[in-house]
């Protein structure tokens, strides 16, 4: 009976990750909004009603794709924690790896965006929000990253963590709006060395 279970569970497990997958397809060859529901369906070659055993919606879908990137950001910033790495170059690093995501999946880029305007205030609500794997979890990371740069003295203190956090989460807002003759991930790191070198305390 347990294995039966097991077998049931792994199969429900591979569908949603077959559904997932031709929408990350989808999404990158027609875009978000001009995907349908049947389009994904079609290319994971499973009937449409099917869609809604495991999602409600398309932008839940979306919400599980950027959640999946969220979770990568989080398993390689616990990697470099590891190695011990000054702050300045663990933040370089996650900016630019949450560019190349980004970058790879432009449908989550209007979702990713919406992030910033959805970040908790209190430190309380901060520490439960880090726990989590959604959009605003990227704003937790990168506040993280600032505090703990702040408390060992490596980042100035004379502006609060907050705001830098909110600096850095504009980047991905002006590399996606601007209209310089670069790629997203090139603007992102000619502006990112400005501002790591605006944060970081002067020897």
């Amino acid at each position: 009976m347990v294995e039966a279970v097991g077998k049931r569970e792994q199969k429900k497990l591979l569908a949603r990750n077959k559904i997932m997958e031709a929408a990350v397809s989808q999404f990158g060859s027609q875009g978000f909004q001009l995907t349908s529901v049947a389009d994904i369906m079609r290319a994971a070659d499973m009937g449409l009603g099917t869609f809604y055993n495991y999602f409600a919606s398309k932008d839940e879908l979306l919400h599980c794709l950027l959640d999946g990137l969220a979770v990568r950001l989080r398993q390689h910033l616990q990697r470099l924690e590891e190695k011990q790495e000054s702050q300045a170059e663990i933040l370089r690093e996650m900016v630019m790896l949450t560019a190349e995501l980004v970058g790879q999946n432009k449908y989550v880029l209007p979702l990713f965006l919406n992030a910033g305007e959805k970040s908790e205030s209190t430190s309380e609500q901060r520490e439960k929000l880090a726990d989590k794997a959604h959009g605003p979890a990227f704003i937790a990371m990168f506040l993280h990253l600032v505090q703990a740069g702040q408390q060992s003295g490596e980042f100035r203190r004379d502006m609060s963590a907050e705001i830098i956090t909110e600096m850095f989460h504009s980047l991905f807002q002006a590399a996606a709006f601007s209209s310089l003759p670069l790629s997203f991930e090139e603007n992102i790191k000619m502006k990112l060395k400005l501002m790591i070198d605006g944060i970081c305390v002067k020897a």
